[in-house]
């Protein structure tokens, strides 16, 4: 009988003494997880030159017509230069006009398009700034999170 009592009486102080250890490591604040993220890669920006202005040369046109071409041609002559022809229909005139249009359309596509990638690039990379800053102090509230109260006596330590 003493055995028995004696037994029930060390069974029941262990139960006590572990209990105190357990409850001595729980605080009377819950711990917040921490949460480990990777940093997310900048990505390089993006570096365009702007366009060149183009800076077109003037052009002079002469209509040669069968009834003024010896006048065009001894006009040339007396002004020292070869007298050479590139000559047009109407219609590869037509022609002409309508692809510097086209050109000029496309240009104007073209910068709209790298308008839009920079416009793209500028909005991600303060997307991505804001991000980074969000990981930064998420990782800041973990650390001060995990980082024990300063309590006068007490040390996390147990090798100290």
């Amino acid at each position: 009988m003493q055995k028995t009592v004696k037994r029930s009486t060390v069974n029941a102080l262990g139960c006590l003494l572990l209990l105190s250890l357990v409850s001595a490591c729980a605080s009377s604040q819950a711990v917040k997880p921490i949460v480990i993220s990777a940093k997310p890669v900048d990505k390089p920006e993006l570096i365009l030159p702007k366009a060149d202005r183009i800076q077109t040369r003037d052009v002079k046109w002469i209509v040669i017509t069968p009834e003024n071409y010896q006048e065009v041609f001894n006009q040339l002559a007396k002004d020292g230069k070869q007298v050479v022809l590139f000559a047009l229909t109407s219609d590869g005139y037509e022609n002409v006009s309508l692809n510097l249009s086209d050109i000029r359309a496309y240009i104007q596509q073209q910068q709209a398009i790298i308008l839009a990638y920079e416009g793209y690039y500028l909005k991600s990379n303060s997307a991505i700034d804001a991000a980074n800053e969000e990981i930064v102090n998420a990782t800041q509230e973990a650390v001060n999170a995990a980082t024990p109260p300063e309590r006068p006596g007490f040390s996390w330590n147990p090798f100290d």
